[in-house]
């Protein structure tokens, strides 16, 4: 079983090309900008992919001038203007945890590589895989024993069909050359934008849809609270808990009291006073105030996060989505709006079918007065 890091250093590191054309065996190179370089650093000499693409180091001194000086030699010709990355870091450190993801991964021996940057990727051969191991994968530099933090999880069972890796790369497949998106970061960015307007769509149409919790204590004379939950987006309730017991507080208006209004513990109130500042009434004793929220979407930033769990039945939404994007960016604007057509009808589908009986349109009403314990809601 073969393991991989796709190499993407030229995409997002800094870089400089060279001034002038360096033969096999050069110690020294020349660059036009020395900015970008420092001591002891990998450099990625031409782009991923490439035949004669090489990966050399710099040496421990300082790097001044427009020459920068290696700790070794190139092994290949390089013509002026090839580009020349700033990558950090020269090998990849291959790690396994036997028990799955729920042990720790520790490197495997004879599982330092080299970054190859003639390929796409940087692999690494196991021998004896099993269903139950699980990888994660570093970067190093072997000058000064500088490493990143792991990668996320990668089993044998490959990403899930709901994870934003699978969800990239189905969309990169549409695409007629995968490296047409030079980042990923772009693709990442127009799945959570689709991400985004499918949770707004869900508590539009669902009320009890991406709810949370949070509990703040307030003190006797306390009148304002804030709410600290990054994730928060929108009040559903608020109780109030004191010594009598637990109320349900109403809203009003912040223009909606006298100063000499009296308050009591039965009947609790609140008002907004900005995103996330309440007030709270009566202020005469200490309290807990619960809240229920509509938390803001989910953002999927590593390869590993899923969608949640009630759109893992509406994915193709995303890819049509995400590839529509792609034609727009590529002024391909007819089939742009065709795969945004066939996004919209899936977020439609996914709409009626996660909203509840008693709010999915006109088709049913809610009866104030029912006629009986089984009657609350009347289809018409």
């Amino acid at each position: 079983m073969y393991i991989r890091v796709k190499n993407l250093f030229d995409k997002s590191s800094p870089f400089s090309y060279l001034s002038n054309g360096e033969v096999a065996g050069a110690g020294t190179i020349r660059v036009k900008n020395i900015n970008s370089f420092g001591a002891s650093s990998a450099m990625q000499i031409g782009k991923t992919g490439e035949e004669t693409a090489e990966i050399v180091i710099s040496g421990t001194g300082a790097v001044s001038g427009s020459s920068v000086v290696l700790t070794g030699t190139t092994k290949y010709d390089h013509p002026t203007d090839s580009p020349v990355y700033n990558i950090r870091f020269d090998k990849v450190i291959f790690k396994r945890s036997d028990t799955g993801t729920a042990g720790t991964a520790t490197a495997l021996a004879g599982g330092t590589i080299s970054i190859t940057p003639d390929s796409e990727y940087t692999q690494y051969y196991e021998q004896t895989p099993s269903t139950t191991y699980a990888y994660k994968a570093s970067f190093y530099n072997s000058v000064t024993t500088e490493e990143t933090d792991d990668s996320d999880w990668i089993t044998t069972a490959g990403q899930s069909a709901y994870s934003l890796a699978k969800l990239r790369e189905r969309i990169k497949r549409k695409l007629i050359s995968s490296n047409y998106i030079q980042s990923d970061e772009i693709i990442d960015d127009w799945i959570n934008e689709w991400l985004e307007k499918m949770t707004n769509a869900a508590i539009d149409v669902n009320r009890d849809y991406l709810l949370a919790s949070e509990s703040i204590s307030m003190s006797s004379g306390q009148e304002m609270g804030t709410i600290t939950s990054s994730n928060f987006k929108e009040l559903r309730k608020m109780q109030v808990v004191t010594g009598s017991g637990t109320a349900t507080a109403a809203r009003m208006d912040i223009t909606d009291f006298r100063a000499d209004q009296v308050f009591t513990e039965s009947l609790p109130q609140y008002y907004w006073k900005g995103d996330t500042v309440f007030g709270e009434k009566p202020i005469d004793n200490d309290r807990t105030i619960i809240l229920d929220y509509y938390k803001r979407a989910p953002v999927l930033t590593n390869d590993t996060d899923e969608l949640p769990q009630s759109m893992w039945n509406y994915t193709k939404s995303f890819v049509d989505y995400g590839y529509a994007q792609a034609c727009f960016l590529d002024q391909k604007d007819e089939k742009g709006y065709s795969f945004i057509n066939m996004a919209n009808a899936e977020l439609s589908q996914f709409k009626a079918e996660i909203a509840p009986r008693w709010k999915s349109g006109t088709q049913y009403v809610k009866i104030v007065s029912p006629l009986s314990s089984e009657d609350d809601f009347q289809l018409i």
